[in-house]
Parts: C-alpha cells; sequence; structure tokens
C-alpha cells in the first residue's frame, strides 16, 4: 500500500519549475518507478528509477497550468521489484519563490569558545555566516584576543557577521536589529533528519509571513554552532530550487527580503520618561550611559541607577517648597494611584487639590494619598494642609478588609486565604490577624502586612510619583511645555563607575563598566616565570601606562611600560620574574593608567607544594554576620571580613544580594578593596532603616570576586525590628 501527498518543494530550472510529490510505502523494493497523473498534471512515465530523498521517494510533477493554491484530484502508480500499486490523493499546487534563512548566533554571555567556534567554521566554509547578538560579547573576546580584532571587523565588513544590539557599539557600525530571538536546536541524528526539521519549521513561519522570507535562528545562543547549518545550505541548494534555504544574517532576512524591520524597544521607564523632559527642558545632558548600564545590570544595580535618575530629573522639574506635593505621571495615559511622601518630621495633615480635600493617611512622617486621574507624563500639584483631625490607621474588627476592587477574607481555622475581585494570588498569611481602616485603604496584618487601596486595581508599587515641592502651572504635561534655552544643569545620571579600579575581565561577573571602557589591559601566563602584557584601546587614540605590582621579593625585567595606541590598536610585551621558589599563590597585577580611571588585570603565579598536602587556600569568608537587625530611624553596618593565604595582594569586588523589599535598606550594592597578602579585609555594607520602616525579615549573601575566583557568605538575616534594642 502508498501514499502520496504534495510538498511545497520544487525541482529544475525557475523558467520550468516541477513540484515535488512524496511516495511512500512500507512495500517498496528494488529499483522505484512512479509517475503522478491528473487534470492539468504531468510527470515522466519511463524516467529512471527514483533515488529515495530526504521525504521519501519524490515524483516531480508538472503542475503550470494550476495557480498556487488550486487544490487538484491525483492519482500515483508506483512499480517496483514488489509489483505495482496506486492511490489517489488531492494535490495542493505549491508557491514556489520562498527563502528560509537559517542564522546561527551568539549571545553575549557565551564563553569566549563558543565564539571562536563560529569563527573557525566561517573561516573554514564561506557559506557560514552568524549573528553576534551582543557587543557586551565583542569587547572581552578582542580585549582577551586582540589580534581577532582585525579578522572580525574583516568578516564583518565582508557580511559574513552581523552585530546585533545598541546602537552605540565598539564595532561601529548600526545594527538592523536591536535583538534576535533566541533559535531552535536542530537535534537531529543525520542530515536527512535536520533538513525535515527545517522544512516543518518553514510550513510553520510561512503563514504569518508578510513577505517570501522566513527566518530561523538556529541553535541556543549559548552552544557551539549547529553542525547541520552548512551541510544544509550546500545539500539542499543541490535537491531543489524552492524553497531556498541558505545560512543567513538578519540583515539579509530583512534588507533583501524587504521585510519590515521591528522597531526598536522603547525605554518607556519612568526614568527615561522623566529624564527626557528634564534634559529637554533644563539643559542638562540626558543620562545614556546611566540608563544603558541599567538595561544590562543586575536588576539591584538597574533599580539603584533608575531611582538615581528619577531623583535627579524631578529634582531639576520640580521647585523646592515644603508646604506642597508635585505627583508625576510617567505613564502615557492619566492615572489614578495612591502616593506617598515622606516629611522631615512629624505634621498632622491632609492633602487639598484645588481647595478640595483628598483622602490621606498620615502614619508618623509618611503621608499618603490618592491622586486622581494625573494628566500623562504629566504633573499635579496638590497642597499640604493643617488640620486637628485623625487621618492615622483606626483599628477594626473581624477577618476581613476591602477596597473598590477587591476583597479579602481570612480564615483562622484553615489558615487560608480568599480573594475576591479581579485576579489575584491570595497572600500567604497566617494569624493572629488585626484588621485596620483609613481614608485611603484598608490593611490585615498578620504574620505579614497585606494592604488594599481603594480605587487602585492592582497591587505592585504605585505608578505615580510624589516629590515635596511645587511646580506652576498646578497641573500640566509635560510634552506640551515648550523648551526654553536654560543654562545646563547639573548631569541626571552617574557618567563613571561608582566603584574603581575597574577590573580588566569585568565580563567574568558583570556587564561592562558604566560609560564604557576606552582601553584594557590583559596578562597572560606563558610560563612559570613568564607573563604577556596587553594594552588595547577600544574606543580613540589612548596613551597612558601599565605599571606591574609584585608580591614582595618578585622582581621584573620591567616595571613600567608606556603605551601610545591608535583607534582600536593594541601593543603586547613580554615580561620575565624572578622571585622566591615559596609553595603557594602569588598575585601580579597590571594597572593601565590614563584612562578616566584605572583599570586592573590580574594572575596568580602559582609555586607547587612541597609536601602534596592539600595548597593553602586563597580566598575565603573568614566571618560574616548571621543578623543584622535595625530599628526604623537607625543604622548598622554589615561587615564581611575576607582573608586570604595568597604571598601578594588581591583586588577585591563584593556585592550584596537581597529581596527587593530590601534595596532601600542595605547598600551600597558594589563595594571593592585590597586584599593584603596572607591578611584580612573587611567590607562593609550599611543597613540603615528609615523612620517610616515597617518591621521584617530577609535573607541576604555577600558575593565576593578575585579576579577568576568567587567566593559567597553564608546566609546573613537582615532585620527591621520594632522592639530593637541597641
Amino acid at each position: 500500500m502508498i501514499a502520496a501527498e504534495s510538498t511545497e518543494l520544487f525541482v529544475g530550472p525557475r523558467t520550468a519549475l516541477l513540484q515535488v510529490v512524496r511516495v511512500t510505502s512500507p512495500a517498496l523494493a528494488g529499483p522505484v518507478h512512479a509517475h503522478v497523473s491528473g487534470p492539468g498534471l504531468h510527470s515522466p512515465r519511463h524516467g529512471g528509477s527514483l533515488v529515495p530523498g530526504p521525504f521519501g521517494y519524490e515524483v516531480p510533477v508538472d503542475v503550470s497550468e494550476h495557480p498556487p493554491g488550486a487544490v487538484v484530484p491525483a492519482q500515483a502508480v508506483v512499480r517496483s521489484a514488489a509489483g505495482e500499486d496506486s492511490c489517489t490523493f488531492s494535490l495542493v499546487v505549491g508557491s514556489p519563490g520562498w527563502t528560509v534563512h537559517l542564522v546561527g548566533h551568539v549571545a553575549a554571555d557565551a564563553p569566549f569558545p563558543v565564539l571562536r567556534a563560529h569563527l573557525d567554521l566561517a573561516l573554514t566554509d564561506p557559506a557560514y555566516r552568524f549573528a553576534v547578538t551582543s557587543v557586551e560579547l565583542l569587547q572581552p573576546y578582542w580585549d582577551t584576543f586582540p589580534k581577532h580584532r582585525s579578522l572580525l571587523l574583516r568578516l564583518i565588513s565582508e557580511g559574513r557577521v552581523e552585530v546585533v544590539g545598541s546602537p552605540s557599539n565598539v564595532v561601529g557600525v548600526t545594527p538592523v536589529l536591536s535583538s534576535l530571538p533566541s533559535g531552535a536546536e536542530l537535534a537531529a541524528s543525520s542530515l536527512d533528519e535536520a533538513e525535515r526539521a527545517v522544512y516543518s519549521s518553514f510550513l510553520a513561519l510561512r503563514p504569518a509571513a508578510s513577505s517570501p522570507h522566513v527566518m530561523l535562528p538556529v541553535g541556543p545562543p549559548r552552544s557551539m554552532p549547529s553542525p547541520w547549518m552548512a551541510p544544509i545550505h550546500h545539500d539542499w541548494h543541490r535537491r531543489y530550487t524552492w524553497p531556498r534555504i541558505i545560512c543567513s544574517l538578519p540583515r539579509d532576512y530583512y534588507v533583501r527580503g524587504s521585510v519590515p524591520v521591528p522597531p526598536p524597544p522603547i525605554d518607556d521607564s519612568p526614568a527615561a520618561v522623566f529624564a527626557s523632559h528634564a534634559s529637554r527642558l533644563t539643559g542638562a545632558a540626558y543620562p545614556s550611559a546611566a540608563l544603558e548600564r541599567a538595561a544590562v545590570a543586575h536588576p539591584r544595580e538597574a533599580f539603584d541607577l533608575h531611582s538615581d535618575v528619577i531623583a535627579r530629573s524631578l529634582d531639576a522639574l520640580t521647585s523646592t517648597v515644603d508646604s506642597s506635593v508635585v505627583v508625576w505621571n510617567p505613564l502615557s495615559v492619566p492615572c489614578t494611584d495612591i502616593v506617598s511622601v515622606h516629611l522631615p518630621a512629624p505634621r498632622n495633615v491632609h492633602v487639598s487639590y484645588d481647595g478640595s480635600a483628598l483622602p490621606t493617611l498620615v502614619d508618623g512622617v509618611t503621608v499618603t494619598f490618592l491622586a486622581r486621574d494625573v494628566p500623562a507624563c504629566g504633573w499635579r500639584t496638590c497642597s499640604l494642609v493643617e488640620d486637628n483631625a485623625d487621618h492615622g490607621w483606626k483599628r477594626g474588627y473581624g477577618n476581613e478588609i476591602a477596597s473598590t476592587h477587591h476583597v479579602l477574607s481570612y480564615d483562622p481555622i484553615a489558615s487560608l486565604v480568599a480573594v475576591d475581585g479581579p485576579a489575584l494570588e491570595p497572600p500567604r498569611l497566617t494569624g493572629p490577624v488585626t484588621v485596620w481602616h483609613s481614608e485611603v485603604g484598608e490593611k490585615m496584618v498578620g504574620s505579614s502586612t497585606f494592604t488594599l487601596w481603594h480605587e487602585v486595581d492592582h497591587l505592585g508599587p504605585s505608578r505615580l510619583v510624589g516629590v515635596l515641592g511645587s511646580r506652576s502651572p498646578a497641573e500640566g504635561s509635560l510634552p506640551s511645555v515648550k523648551a526654553r534655552l536654560a543654562v545646563a544643569g547639573p548631569p541626571l545620571g552617574p557618567v563613571s563607575p561608582a566603584v574603581t579600579p575597574v577590573y580588566a575581565r569585568y565580563w567574568l561577573h558583570e556587564p561592562a563598566p558604566l560609560g564604557g571602557l576606552a582601553a584594557n589591559v590583559h596578562l597572560e601566563v606563558l610560563g612559570p616565570t613568564r607573563l604577556r602584557v596587553v594594552a588595547m584601546s577600544d574606543g580613540p587614540e589612548f596613551e597612558g601606562v601599565v605599571r606591574l605590582v609584585l608580591p614582595d621579593g618578585w622582581s621584573a625585567s620591567w616595571d613600567s611600560l608606556p603605551v601610545s595606541l591608535p583607534p582600536g590598536g593594541y601593543v603586547a610585551a613580554e615580561v620575565r620574574l624572578e622571585g622566591p621558589r615559596t609553595p603557594g599563590c602569588h598575585p601580579v597585577r597590571a594597572i593601565l593608567e590614563g584612562p578616566p580611571f584605572e583599570v586592573c588585570d590580574v594572575v596568580l603565579l602559582t609555586v607547587p607544594e612541597w609536601d602534596f598536602e592539600d595548597p593553602v587556600e586563597v580566598l575565603w569568608v573568614a566571618s560574616s554576620p548571621s543578623l543584622v537587625s535595625v530599628a526604623p530611624g537607625s543604622s548598622s553596618v554589615l561587615r564581611v571580613v575576607l582573608a586570604s593565604g595568597a604571598h601578594g595582594d588581591l583586588p577585591v569586588l563584593a556585592w550584596v544580594l537581597s529581596p527587593r523589599e530590601t534595596w532601600d535598606l542595605v547598600g551600597p550594592f558594589r563595594v571593592s578593596g585590597v586584599l593584603p597578602g596572607q591578611g584580612r579585609l573587611a567590607l562593609d555594607f550599611a543597613v540603615s532603616a528609615p523612620a517610616w520602616a515597617t518591621a521584617g525579615s530577609w535573607p541576604a549573601v555577600v558575593k565576593v570576586a578575585a579576579g577568576g575566583l568567587a567566593r559567597t557568605t553564608p546566609v546573613i538575616r537582615l532585620e527591621v525590628s520594632m522592639d530593637h534594642r541597641d
């Protein structure tokens, strides 16, 4: 018994195309001959024997008398050593002219050997091309292998490598795309199986295509190049005319395929919205470096950068007046939400707009109120009015709270929480519970506090920002405010790293430094007493000095190397070392002086232990607290002590990693220091609870890095305690 079906495959010259019909049967034996007949269908009756292809026995059929999409009744007849058999089927006339663009790609955090493998394949097979989906990978790679820079630039200029990502990149090209979707892995055991997988993807993607082109990113973005991409490119071209399947680049798909290029993502974060208008209206520089860094940074660092930009921007847009509050809305639509501001000292006030009192909650120095219909991308100035009324929380009864959108009920028997209203995940809450009411909302307090705000349909942070001060007129939208000549104000965000020196191999632990890295230095170990020092420019021409820092008792053939580099250039120099044969680890540092901040690289030279016992640990956490507790309005120190058994100083970085609720509580996010050889170093983070802080307890850890080494402290409990005692 045989089966036949039409495909979207075409063979033959483009002026005389033949559509492929796939014929399969488990009983076929020996030479196979087949033909297809039907109204307006023609195929040779006495052609040569068929050779199985990736899709079975493939019969070419002339369908030129029918338009694409037509359904034609057809019969397939097959002769083989097993005899003759036939079947009827519906032949759907295909659409020639399609191209499938296979795009290999490498992501920002892929290991260096992955990029090297893609490069080697491109050099071995001129048909292979690939995309680098972030310049975050390119700069670390050619800072480590500067001799490959010219190779990469040549492949880019030849259209065999494409950079996808930020328009301002170290390559000096303008990317077509800001990002590339993750690819499908061609997990196949044979070339035929891989080709069938690509064809299936083509059929799935084709209905949504706006032109006869589909793009198929291939492979996970951090993996080696697919072994099937180039073979498919070559084999498919020998077999079929349409669809074309080629190794390609995103640029080929969008430009040559006349496919609409998707618009780059718009940064509509409150920081970007407020900064753009503050820059336009005050002349202050837009914080491009800070916002670009925030887009790729750790969420905690991104939070700090956004908070800094928002504070600076709103400070530039707001006049300082203690008797009023400006409510800012970064959204493109009017917004009703709650707003909180913190007063310098407790005051009994309510909030008023246009002479009408707004629902207000006064809780210590925190004033929370409901701001209605704040203009899109605009502001509203409200007054703080002294009065004698009680605007605080009032104790209620029962086990239920409600707002205009939700009802929250607590069952003390089952300890289960129920929420009525729009979709909402019930909070984790155990009793006993108390309920409290205010003009602005209601709260339930048990093992945690859960608040429902009136007229607010969400539970996340407020979308509005409140600032003590005023702005005239009392209400408006920033896009409608005309810019006028203004003296440039202070920067709207940081422009350089907060922690220096910058570590040359920053990519081991975090993205590129804020503001970019104009030049870098790299140490390479050539032997027990031989190093290669490489200094490279990643921007304009550069002049500086590389200075070596050696452990006690060591000497070098040189300790200072002046460098003068053209744009994109590099210089390498070998250095010979002499030192004691003391067993253990001996750090050598290279410091590049000349950029706006120092850049440092370190390598660890190891002298083997004589007695073959376990070597002394190079870096460890000597002590860290198990608990840091503060009361509202007080501060404490989170101190981590590091120790080293190395015979020389080690530069170290440390990050405090903790939940989102603590990001205003503990900081800074990152600190640095130099750990003395066979000594100790204390690194301090501040834990500061504002006067309006509420009780809570959260876990945190401190991550420490020294070159390629990384250590983590045991869990540290951060606590805000209402009954804390010093």
